[in-house]
């Protein structure tokens, strides 16, 4: 029995010495695979131990491993460019294994930027993306002729827009390595020239006679939506009272003054984003009828602005677009949720001018959205006009949805993506990010998606670049985000620019604003696809004050 008990003994203690996790017996040292040396490709290295169940920790910026210090070690480790890899094994217990080096130089020639879509001849503005099959390598490139290296060049960050024909040349890079070849990619943009004629005169609505109050003046873009009875709603008014016009087509619209579709609240704080406020564009899916509001709060009360008055008249502007739906077939809109019914809130929180503005208006914020539209990709686009601060010029912001119902589903270009939710400094506590500007020269009154052209159309003024005439353009698209050259509609005197009663072509003798494009024919709910054949809708002004009329002409587009 003493002889049995002492073989038991024995078999339990196997392993209670050397390697069997008694304290102070060391663990394996890593071992690296594949072995330390000079490659010319990137590796992928694994670390291990002869120790079961120990962990490994490892560094590759200079400092000593240990079991609280570097990374836990859970999978190959990519290696693109020389490194020194630290590496430690332990097991709790035994004693930490010694600090294990494995330097890799990794050599070569990095592979040359490769260009997606393919250079060559486009009829539209393209968005081009280079790459490397070189893992971590870094691209430069330029599209002025010169030759790109590792120090000349912009470094790429995101796919390029090519709105004209250019040369990209660009080589790519990574420590260690040979700098690649320069890659070019010649792209030649034949976007196409459009041809434009403009028809005679009609007046829509005429302010001395069809008026329901005296702010009752078309201020701001024509749209139009079909009501469920097949009925036209006009949407072009002013606040504080936003009234529209209905008819059975488009020759019979008679203002509605019994009822205006939208009162502005009048609040007067910022934060509430119930100021004075406009319908800036409508868009019908079943019986809900989803708007845009273009919402100012002008400060009436701080000393550095005009006291008492809370309208337009006042030179301290703080926008925001927000949002409002009717379920009446667009006679009347409600704000649900307010003030959470915000889309783009000013990005900063509103503070007053240090000294009363020398000029018209100081202005920030997001102003003005243009027509909602429905891409063939199925997202809602529309674009927005955007002021970062007092301080800052203009720019134009690209947001996308693919809901309406929801005002938070909004995001905004960010120069990569449709990535970026707008929100409130005084929901946050912190100004916002400001969204990525467009390479638009022209305004964001009017945009819709031409069958026509098989483009996204965007209509606006422009006085804009070296020898421009003043007056209406266009530009088109084949994604809201890269577009092309402005092309001319017709000559007009714009408070700003003045082209002048006399310039050939001019499309009044008066100053006009507001511009939108509307397609008499398209069978839509919504008329947010336009054809060859469209009416331009505009505002006439005849006195610089209120009597505004809204006037439309018939256009023709024709390819050359």
């Amino acid at each position: 029995m003493r002889r049995l008990a002492c073989v038991i003994i024995a078999i339990l203690c196997v392993g209670c010495g050397g390697g069997g996790g008694t304290s102070g017996t060391t663990v394996g040292v890593p071992v690296f695979s594949p072995s330390p040396g000079t490659y010319a490709t990137a590796q992928s290295v694994t670390l291990s131990t002869s120790t079961p169940g120990a962990s490994i920790r490892y560094t590759t910026d200079g400092s000593i491993p240990g079991e609280a210090v570097g990374t836990v070690y859970a999978g190959p480790i990519a290696v693109a460019s020389s490194v020194t890899i630290r590496a430690v094994a332990y097991l709790p217990g035994w004693t930490t294994s010694s600090v294990s080096s494995g330097t890799y130089a990794i050599t070569g020639s990095v592979v040359a930027p490769v260009f997606s879509p393919s250079p060559g001849t486009y009829a539209t503005a393209q968005s081009v993306t280079l790459s490397t099959s070189t893992p971590g390598a870094t691209i430069r490139y330029t599209t002025d002729g010169s030759t790109p290296s590792e120090t000349v060049g912009t470094m790429y960050a995101g796919a390029i827009a090519v709105a004209s024909s250019v040369t990209i040349r660009a080589v790519a890079y990574l420590s260690g390595w040979t700098t690649s070849s320069v890659s070019n990619g010649g792209y030649a943009i034949t976007e196409p020239k459009v041809n434009v004629t403009v028809g005679s005169r009609e007046v829509v609505y005429d302010w001395t006679n069809d008026r329901c109050e005296d702010l009752d003046v078309p201020d701001g873009p024509a749209r139009f939506v079909r009501a469920g009875d097949g009925t036209l709603v006009l949407f072009s008014g002013n606040a504080p009272r936003y009234y529209v016009s209905r008819g059975s087509d488009f020759s019979s619209l008679t203002r509605v003054c019994g009822q205006p579709a939208l009162v502005s609240a009048d609040k007067p704080t910022p934060e509430s984003y119930e100021n004075w406020e406009w319908l800036w564009a409508v868009y019908r899916e079943g019986d809900k009828w989803h708007a845009f509001v273009h919402n100012e709060f002008h400060d009436n009360t701080s000393a550095t602005c005009t006291v008492g008055v809370p309208t337009f008249g006042n030179p301290c502007w703080y926008n925001s677009v927000t949002y409002a739906v009717s379920s009446d077939d667009g006679r009347t809109f409600i704000k649900p949720n307010a003030p959470a019914h915000v889309v783009a809130p000013a990005p900063n929180a509103w503070v007053p001018p240090p000294v009363y503005p020398s000029e018209a208006y100081v202005a920030e914020g997001y102003f003005q959205p243009s027509s909602i539209v429905r891409g063939p990709d199925g997202y809602y686009y529309s674009l927005m006009l955007s002021i970062r601060d007092k301080s800052s010029g203009q720019g134009i912001c690209a947001i996308r949805s693919d809901r309406l119902d929801d005002p938070t589903s909004w995001r905004a270009w960010d120069g990569s993506g449709f990535n970026l939710r707008l929100t409130s400094p005084y929901a946050t506590g912190a100004s916002a990010t400001v969204c990525t500007y467009l390479p638009i020269a022209i305004g964001n009154e009017s945009l819709s998606y031409n069958t026509y052209l098989g483009l996204y159309m965007l209509v606006g003024y422009s006085n804009m670049g070296p020898s421009t005439t003043c007056g209406f353009y266009f530009s088109l698209s084949p994604d809201m985000v890269h577009w092309g050259p402005k092309q001319m509609i017709a000559p007009v005197r714009i408070p700003w620019c003045d082209a002048g009663p006399a310039t050939p072509g001019v499309l009044e003798p008066v100053m006009v604003m507001y511009p939108s494009l509307i397609d008499h024919g398209d069978t839509g709910v919504n008329f947010d696809r336009t054809g060859r054949n469209v009416y331009l809708y505009y505002t006439r002004d005849n006195d610089d004050n209120l009597d505004r009329d809204l006037v439309r002409v018939p256009v023709t587009f024709t390819v050359e």
